[in-house]
């Protein structure tokens, strides 16, 4: 075999000494990191110094310098054509590279350990702490200023409701000496009718200042109004902070309070029972009370006097109530005396009291309600008459109504929730309706096809009597400029909707203006519908407004045909001359040509078009929103028609024999005057009464839960002014309200009603027929303020939740008061069936006040609170000033971070390697320059 040469071998062995060199160091630097770094204690790592210690945070990352021996492996493999000692000198670099990126991401830092006190003084300036204990808190404050070491800090902050920071004058400096506001100052301008103690907690730990021992000074009378502040201690002594506090036990002012006005749970209409009043005065005094029953003083005691030595008192009055329903008591207290809050001196409850049966009477025409409602009422039912925009907004309001009556109302004025509301009130609640007639009922009012007529047992496209010639209508549409979008193609769909309305032989024409006027519909019979409906809407917006013109054309057009009614209807929303138009219109009426004119918008000449329909002897409207201009044209298409309506003296004809007819002879009802004519729906719809042509007058059927009647005559002195005078009027209407009224059927639970640090908390406990636990409720809680002496009626806002089991058969439900007051208090509870449908089963009532804030009956400081918060929070009571400040054997450690500069080394190393390994440095030479020849 042959051998190598010598230099050769001596090389390979070189080379094999150098490997195995690396490997035992490369072995030695992971064995000592193994045992001195990764199994390594926590604090093996920590090294003292002059001014505390030096710890690194993350040692593992010590491992970043097990790259070493790769880099001496490079360093021997290295083909760079660079001197050994520039070679060594880049090794050096990025072993020091290393060490300063291992250090750097091991966290190094420094920590120091500091006595420095922090203390936040939490100054109490609600209303129950006086202006005299507010200026020992005061100086308090002055005396923790002055009792701080150099370097120690102190800042302030007050509470009431809500806390608030005030700035000291330099909290760090002796120079200038402290500036603290005055005492009124102090005091918040508003939120101070309560004590947030735990809010003020929360706030202060973001006013501490970062790298000291932190202290917390409670300077208050312990009265706390909102929050669980020994809850909140807990928290601030697991975050290191020390809680003091110092009293504000000076004796309370003299003052005079109302603590709780009371009613029995049950009251009945005519039974006398007491009112109890109890009352709080902190001083001997006089004082004089006064009871109201709604806005009157109570009836049968209204004004007591009394003297008042220190402590609880109780007075009573008497009262009854001689009207159903909601009643609100207000109770008064003038001190003659000192008094130093005048919102504790008034207290206010409202209860529902059980009356007569309600009835909801909705009445279109104004003044003409009183027929029906004395009628009513002299039968025993309270009736609440309205307007149609009065009627109620939501469901829990119309529930209070046994019986609802909508009368002569159009559907534009009564709107669609309302429509929605019935139905369900009817249908879900098990509500009665009736819907009664006259000029705007029925079909007159715009109520084809509406979702009202859904729940009445007739309808209202009844076969209409042909008188012939029937009926010629002229439609004038404005189509200037202004006119342009919605209000166009609202216009004609009013007109197409018209023209759906008339019957086949009416007569119809179409007129559309600017400054000219347009026949874009000539005069025909209503029966050639498609044509004319294409025809209308070939109608496009133009530019100006003449409106003389246009009419002329109407009346020219109109006055020649032959038709039973002659009825022009004029649409505008701009402004045009008005030279000649009321003389037009006034002649037009002298030929039996009537005028209705409709005003879109707020720039129409509202005075001249009213006007022009008074002298053609039409109606006027004025409209806001142009979606409603189909139901006004259809409405006036089924005025003028009158093909629903029959005006002349009739019998009411008994058809069924309900039990609510019974002991009335209608054989002697005087002649009803007039009806609207429906026609029947299918069964389970049941007539009842009809006119002498056999058309319904009184039906009726079943709804869901409830009873819908439609009476197609009226009720007020035109169709009905006979009957007014009829003995059995008032009878027949209580016996029909009667049988089908929503009667209640479910039975009412008890339930307890409580106020508790502001909310209102109700207890219901449910129970099966045989007294076991019924854990299946489906239970709400709706309360709603009373109404207060003295406060405009509003509309009511109820606020629902629902019940929570708490327990076997416990219901318990929780609502926020809204504000201060008194509320009404009901509680819903339903089960589901076998198939799933909530069903109602029973219903509970009662009554909460909360009269003003809680900050108001804190008659006497509270100490023993601050002893609780000290103690919890590792402090004390009363406890000196320069206590607050002595840190004893507390230090707190200051952490400085010095990560960042040896990564920035780490940078600046890395960045000379660089440069070494790009440059040489040792063995440059400089050659002089030879000249070229």
């Amino acid at each position: 075999m042959d051998h190598l040469p010598p230099e050769v071998d001596g090389l390979s062995r070189r080379k094999l000494l150098w490997g195995a060199l690396l490997v035992g160091f490369g072995a030695a630097l992971a064995l000592a990191y193994w045992r001195f770094v990764w199994t390594a204690p926590p604090d093996a790592f920590v090294w003292e110094s002059a001014e505390g210690e030096v710890r690194l945070l993350e040692p593992r990352w010590l491992a970043v310098l097990l790259v070493a021996p790769l880099l001496l492996f490079v360093l021997g493999r290295s083909l760079a054509d660079l001197p050994w000692q520039q070679r060594v000198l880049s090794w050096m670099l990025r072993l020091a590279f290393l060490g300063a990126l291992a250090l750097g991401l091991g966290q190094l830092v420094e920590t120091e350990r500091v006595d420095k006190v922090c203390a936040v003084a939490l100054l109490d300036v609600s209303d129950s702490v006086s202006d005299s204990s507010l200026e020992e808190g005061r100086a308090r404050i002055v005396e923790l200023w002055e009792n701080r070491r150099p370097g120690d800090e102190l800042r302030l902050v007050t509470f009431a409701e809500r806390p608030r920071e005030v700035p000291l004058v330099d909290p760090q400096a002796s120079e200038p000496p402290l500036t603290l506001p005055e005492v009124g100052a102090l005091r918040h301008a508003d939120g101070g009718a309560g004590t947030h103690l735990r809010a003020a907690l929360q706030h202060a730990y973001g006013a501490f200042a970062p790298g000291c021992l932190r202290r917390l000074v409670v300077i208050s009378d312990g009265v706390e109004t909102e929050g669980q502040v020994l809850a909140e201690v807990g928290r601030a002594r697991e975050l290191g902070i020390r809680v003091d506090a110092f009293a504000l036990r000076e004796p309370p002012p003299a003052d005079v309070a109302v603590t709780a006005l009371e009613v029995p749970g049950k009251v009945n209409v005519g039974e006398p029972f007491e009112v109890t009043v109890r009352l709080h005065s902190t001083r001997p005094g006089q004082a004089r009370l006064r009871l109201y029953q709604g806005e009157a003083l109570n009836g049968l005691d209204a004004v007591q006097t009394l003297e008042l030595p220190p402590g609880e008192h109780t007075a009573r009055f008497r009262s009854v109530v001689r009207v159903g329903g909601e009643v609100t008591y207000s109770l008064e207290v003038e001190p003659l005396g000192p008094d130093a809050f005048a919102d504790n001196n008034r207290a206010a409850v409202t209860i529902d009291v059980p009356g007569r049966p309600q009835v909801l009477y909705v009445e279109g025409r104004a003044g003409t309600a009183t027929y029906l409602a004395r009628a009513l009422t002299a039968q025993q039912f309270d009736v609440d008459v309205r307007g149609p925009e009065a009627f109620p907004g939501s469901l829990a309001e119309l529930e209070r109504f046994a019986f609802v009556v909508v009368s002569d109302v159009a559907r534009e004025r009564l709107g669609r929730d309302a429509e929605r509301l019935i139905e369900r009130y009817v249908r879900d609640l098990g509500g009665g309706f009736l819907f009664a007639g006259g000029p705007s009922g029925f079909g007159l009012g715009g109520w084809q096809g509406s979702q009202l007529e859904r729940v009445l047992p007739v309808r209202m496209d009844s076969e209409k009597r042909r008188e012939i010639p029937g009926v010629a209508l002229v439609l004038v549409i404005d189509r200037s400029g202004s006119m342009t979008g919605l209000p166009m193609e609202m216009a004609k769909e009013a007109c197409s909707a018209t023209v759906a309305t008339l019957q086949g032989d009416d007569l119809i024409e179409v007129i559309a203006f600017d400054s000219t006027p347009i026949r874009y519909v000539k005069m025909q019979p209503a029966r050639y519908r498609s044509r004319i409906q294409n025809d209308i809407m070939r109608i496009q917006p133009g530019g100006g407004t003449e409106i003389f013109p246009s009419l002329d054309m109407a009346y020219q057009d109109i006055s020649v045909v032959e038709a039973r009614k002659k009825h022009v209807v004029l649409l505008t929303d701009g402004q045009a001359r008005s030279d000649g138009l009321f003389d037009l219109a006034t002649t037009m009426f002298a030929e039996s040509i009537t005028l209705t004119t409709v005003g879109l918008g707020g720039g129409v000449q509202d005075e001249l078009l009213r006007m022009m329909a008074d002298g053609g002897g039409g109606r006027y409207h004025q409209v806001a929103d142009p979606n409603s201009l189909p139901r006004v044209f259809t409405r006036e298409a089924e005025l003028i028609s009158k093909q629903a309506t029959v005006e002349d003296w009739f019998p009411a004809q008994r058809v069924g024999n309900p039990p609510f007819l019974r002991g009335i002879s209608i054989q002697t009802a005087p002649l009803l005057r007039g009806y609207v004519s429906t026609q029947m729906k299918p069964a389970p719809a049941e007539l009842i009464l009809a006119s002498d042509r056999g058309e319904p007058l009184l039906a009726r059927w079943r709804v869901g839960l409830g009873w819908s009647l439609a009476w197609t005559s009226d009720v007020k002195n035109d169709w009905a002014v006979e009957w007014l005078r009829w003995p059995a009027f008032g009878q027949f209407w209580a016996q029909l309200v009667r049988e089908h009224m929503r009667h209640e059927r479910r039975r009412e639970l008890p339930m307890d009603v409580r106020v508790e640090d502001g909310d209102i908390v109700a207890v219901v406990h449910g129970l099966t027929e045989d007294e076991r636990f019924d854990n299946d409720y489906e239970s709400r809680l709706l309360v709603r303020r009373g109404r207060g002496r003295g406060e405009a009626e509003r509309q009511q806002e109820v606020r629902e939740v629902p019940f929570r089991l708490t327990a076997p058969g416990r219901y318990e439900a929780r609502l926020q008061a809204p504000g201060f007051g008194s509320f009404v208090v009901e509680g819903k509870h339903a089960r589901r069936d076998a198939a799933g449908t909530v069903r109602p089963i029973a219903v509970s009532y009662g009554h909460a006040a909360l009269p003003y804030p809680r900050e108001y009956a804190a008659f006497e400081p509270a100490p023993e609170l601050l002893e609780r918060v000290a103690d919890a929070g590792g402090g004390a009571v009363d406890v000196p000033p320069a206590a607050v400040f002595d840190p004893g054997d507390e230090r707190i450690e200051r952490h400085a971070p010095r990560q960042n500069r040896f990564i920035l080394a780490a940078l600046v190393i890395f960045l000379l390697d660089l440069l070494v390994r790009r440059v040489r440095l040792f063995d440059r030479r400089f050659q002089r320059p030879v000249a070229v020849r």
